[in-house]
């Protein structure tokens, strides 16, 4: 599945350089800020698809650590991941994950992934809501961050 992903990631970011030439290219306003748009929204789906991604090795890694998990790498949409705990990830939950990630938006990389591993915890734990979320996980990584200095 790492390897699709990285196929979708590289295919999204392609699309998103193309948008982004025929901006540069059109005298129309109108053409070329649809463009720019376009492009934008290219750049959004590949991110959701490294954050999957990332998320998906998260999962790996964990299984491996803890010695526990499937016995073969998770599917991401077509089938449910199970975490090591066994707390099942379905189509759902994972659009909730990417929706709740692609919030984050703008932040530093350091940040996101902080916030991403937070996420992913609070999901297990049954919330599903992609601001509630975000937000939540964000004010653990803070008050994980007051509490080291």
């Amino acid at each position: 599945m790492l390897q699709k992903l990285g196929e979708h990631i590289a295919d999204c970011l392609g699309r998103a350089a193309d948008a982004e030439r025929r901006a540069t290219l059109t005298s129309d306003e109108t053409i070329r800020v649809d463009n720019e748009k376009m492009a934008r929204s290219w750049r959004l789906l590949a991110s959701s698809y490294q954050f999957a991604e990332s998320l998906e090795r998260f999962l790996l890694d964990a299984g491996k650590s803890k010695g526990a998990g499937p016995a073969s790498p998770p599917m991401i949409a077509e089938t449910p991941i199970f975490f090591p705990a066994g707390v099942p990830f379905d189509p759902g939950t994972m659009a909730a994950l990417i929706g709740a990630h692609n919030t984050l938006e703008g932040t530093l990389a350091s940040v996101r992934e902080a916030a991403a591993e937070r996420i992913v915890e609070l999901a297990s734990k049954g919330e599903r809501d992609p601001d509630k979320l975000c937000r939540d996980a964000l004010a653990l990584c803070m008050l994980e961050r007051r509490s080291r200095h």
